[in-house]
């Protein structure tokens, strides 16, 4: 049995959902709303020491990252495999993963989305910084973990009010999709011939910096071929399933703007 605490819109979440569509297994999932902080609360800081989305559990075993979540699910469930068979391309899947992985792209989306997602990102943030105190103060047994995060959540939350290291973040996706574009002059996906994890990946960061308006990157240069591979991404099933409907119901909405602006 496969579980999936996610929520609607993660960036991470949707690599895994990818993945999941692309090998069409069934899974149950499990809401978590970051926007109401169910992810600091006790039972899920225990299932996910780190306090983030997405967590993977199969029947009983529980995997937190979603670099590991893919993977996982590849070795698991191989077929179709997507991992390549030679070692030199497993190897340039592996530079493409780990490339996409160290890019701050939490930074990025939460110092660039504009207007009520914006003020509800950054206020979400705050608003942790302040949470997680009382959260550890009531849970000394969790101590460790709460510090971690509150360490993690204090230096993000400094970085997307600083506008200064926002443009330095944001200076840094151009020289990025130049590497992307150079592979992809000489195959047709990042590792050759077969779509793969590296794809899945990308897919999903793609797809954000689109919605953020960095796509001008690409779609202004008649010549991209990174123009080409998006529009690929986005013609295969999988994207439809684990992106255009990955939807938030309202409930959760309407939810997290109490949380966020009532505060309850």
């Amino acid at each position: 049995m496969l579980e999936l605490y996610y929520f609607p819109g993660s960036l991470c979440s949707q690599k895994v959902k990818l993945v999941l569509a692309e090998k069409k297994l069934k899974w149950s999932d499990r809401l978590i709303n970051l926007l109401t902080f169910e992810n600091l609360q006790p039972n899920y800081i225990r299932l996910n020491p780190k306090g983030v989305v997405p967590t993977l559990v199969h029947d009983g075993k529980v995997i937190c990252d979603s670099a590991m979540i893919i993977r996982y699910l590849d070795e698991e469930f191989p077929n179709p495999s997507l991992i390549p068979n030679e070692l030199v391309l497993r190897k340039r899947m592996d530079v493409w993963v780990d490339l996409q992985n160290r890019f701050p792209m939490r930074e990025v989306m939460y110092g660039n989305y504009k207007g009520i997602d914006g003020i509800v990102l950054q206020r979400s943030v705050q608003i942790k910084e302040k949470l997680i105190p009382q959260l550890m103060q009531a849970n000394p047994e969790l101590k460790e973990r709460y510090a971690a995060k509150l360490e993690d959540v204090k230096q993000w939350n400094q970085t997307i009010r600083d506008s200064q290291k926002i443009a330095d973040i944001n200076a840094q996706i151009e020289p990025l999709l130049e590497q992307l574009e150079h592979q992809l002059s000489q195959t047709e996906w990042l590792c050759g011939e077969t779509y793969s994890l590296a794809d899945v990946v990308w897919t999903a960061v793609l797809n954000r910096l689109n919605e953020l308006n960095f796509g001008y990157l690409w779609k202004d240069n008649s010549q991209s071929k990174i123009a080409r591979y998006f529009q690929c991404l986005k013609d295969r099933p999988s994207f439809q399933a684990a992106i255009q409907q990955d939807k938030m119901p309202l409930f959760m909405i309407t939810a997290g703007l109490r949380r966020i602006f009532l505060g309850f």
